[in-house]
């Protein structure tokens, strides 16, 4: 496996669908597979290039922080990323896709271990698309949920 790619189609709108993913300190505890969690972001103000959030989950007990730092946003079609997690520094993209009355969501990463970690990329990109893709089922429940 050459990087991570996973992709979901959405039935809603391009600019909801995009707003949701921009602000993970909204969606992030609603999507998340572990669960949620706190998320900070830094600095105020509408997230663009340059601002950072930092998740911090409990994972068996102990708290577990990553970050992730926006490199470029084309509204209502793009979100590049990277990432901290553990020695992990993925590199990663949202695209958005509209469709007829939907938007296709694609993902794609790489996972980028550290020196001496080369060895695990495929183990580890592995991991991190079967995130991604339960991340987009839950997204997809969420966004798709009829309002109450």
């Amino acid at each position: 496996m050459a990087g991570m790619k996973t992709s979901v189609v959405i039935d809603c709108p391009v600019e909801e669908v995009f707003h949701f993913f921009l602000n993970p300190k909204e969606s992030a505890p609603r999507m998340d597979p572990l669960g949620g969690g706190l998320v900070l972001m830094s600095p105020d103000g509408p997230p663009e290039p340059g601002t950072t959030f930092v998740f911090r989950q409990q994972v068996f007990g102990k708290t577990r922080e990553t970050k992730t730092h926006l490199t470029a946003v084309e509204p209502n079609r793009r979100i590049k990323f990277d990432a901290e997690i553990g020695p992990m520094r993925p590199a990663c993209s949202l695209s958005f896709e509209p469709l007829a009355s939907s938007t296709r969501v694609t993902f794609r990463g790489a996972s980028n271990p550290p020196g001496g970690l080369r060895f695990l990329t495929p183990l580890m990109n592995r991991m991190g698309q079967k995130n991604w893709t339960q991340r987009f089922a839950q997204a997809k429940a969420v966004l798709e949920a009829p309002d109450e």
